[in-house]
């Protein structure tokens, strides 16, 4: 039994994901290990103490600052990718293309290093559906240590290239300014590398802060508005007795905010178009209101009444199609349709609406009412909303 149970982690693909990160730690490993050393084979912490030898390590050079931040970085990352991260898996495959194209094609004596970081770059192209996690926290996590790990590259490569800038950068203030200058490509030009290093650092720095950048805001945006979604479509699960209203018309807009008014549980389901006539932080849907799955994500079901009042008697018709088909025998949700124009009246009837109206007939049967002098009763307004509709 347990070897079964053995054999069947080894098959899981939480298994290939932590030998993907073990891997990942070597290579990151082997990247920080001739760096360290270097520094070990000057400075003997046991004589000099630990001290000393940490400082040591601080005067690095040129090349060794971004591939001591690389290894640190793929260290880092491999612990969230035994989750599953998707932000992490992304940063990873980044920042190993960078390690493998750097040690191919500049740093020749580190040629095997490049070819092992490509292979990992092509396993995680072959299993990135392992890694479907999309968490918000994570992602936010993820995506401050890489700012803040490209913020003290840029500081410290500043620093220690400052007398190859005009003017010379000499504190931390200025190189902190310029990181952020870089960083965001602004270019104020009030700093400028004046020498073939200084010019390559500053590409580095430009390039990796628009990668970075971009790829963190966009992906915590769109974790950001996907647990949004899930947000509202967790409420709709719980939601019974409820009023639906399907489209975006005035009339639709106005029934809405009147349910609302009267602090009636209501759910929308509108076009992604018009997804702006609703306010921001409600029980909106925006989608295909004839979609199936989306309608019944609204919970239909259950719902107490579906009122559709879209702008097209087509659309209106297949999503009233599309919520017949979602209901049984047992269900007492009623059915409201709005018809935009008469002649369609008797063709959506065929569909046994429970109510169906236009609001041209309506308005004219109530204005003619009026100028006859014929007293307006909630009947007479109910016999014209049903509009002699009978079910067969």
């Amino acid at each position: 039994m347990l070897d079964n149970s053995f054999v069947a982690f080894l098959k899981s693909s939480l298994a290939v994901r932590i030998l993907i990160s073990v891997l990942i730690i070597i290579d990151g490993a082997m990247i920080l290990k001739p760096i360290l050393s270097a520094y070990t084979d000057y400075i003997d912490w046991r004589q000099s103490g630990f001290t000393e030898w940490l400082k040591s390590l601080g005067f690095m050079k040129l090349l060794d600052i971004p591939r001591f931040l690389l290894g640190i970085s793929l260290i880092f990352l491999s612990l969230f990718m035994i989750n599953g991260a998707r932000i992490a898996w992304a940063f990873a495959l980044l920042l190993l293309a960078i390690i493998a194209f750097v040690d191919l094609k500049v740093a020749e004596e580190h040629v095997r290093q490049g070819y092992f970081s490509l292979g990992l770059c092509a396993a995680l192209v072959i299993f990135w559906k392992l890694y479907p996690h999309h968490s918000l926290s994570s992602a936010g996590f993820v995506a401050v240590t890489c700012i803040i790990a490209l913020l003290l590259y840029s500081i410290f490569g500043t620093l220690y290239i400052g007398n190859e800038f005009l003017p010379v950068v000499k504190d931390g203030t200025t190189a902190f300014y310029f990181a952020l200058v870089c960083m965001t490509t602004v270019g104020f030009g009030d700093i400028v590398p004046v020498t073939v290093d200084a010019r390559v650092f500053t590409v580095t720095v430009i390039i990796l802060g628009i990668t970075i950048f971009t790829t963190s805001v966009v992906y915590v945006v769109g974790v950001l508005a996907k647990g949004t979604k899930e947000i509202v479509r967790k409420r709709f699960s719980y939601m019974k007795n409820h009023y639906v209203v399907i489209g975006s018309t005035p009339m639709a807009v106005n029934l809405y905010q009147a349910l609302k008014k009267r602090e009636l549980p209501v759910a929308v389901i509108c076009q992604e178009s018009h997804r702006s006539h609703y306010p921001e932080k409600d029980n909106i849907v925006a989608g295909d209101p004839t979609d199936s799955a989306l309608l019944a994500e609204t919970n239909v079901r259950q719902a107490k009444c579906v009122l559709i009042m879209t702008d097209s008697d087509s659309l209106s018709t297949f999503a009233l199609l599309g919520v017949k088909s979602l209901m049984d025998s047992k269900s007492d949700t009623k059915t409201v349709v709005l018809v935009n124009q008469e002649s369609n009246m008797d063709k959506i009837r065929l569909l046994h609406p429970d109510m169906l109206f236009s609001l041209s007939s309506l308005g004219s049967e109530v204005l003619m009412q009026v100028l006859c002098g014929e007293t307006i009763s909630n009947d007479s307004i109910s016999d014209m909303l049903l509009n002699k509709i009978t079910k067969s």
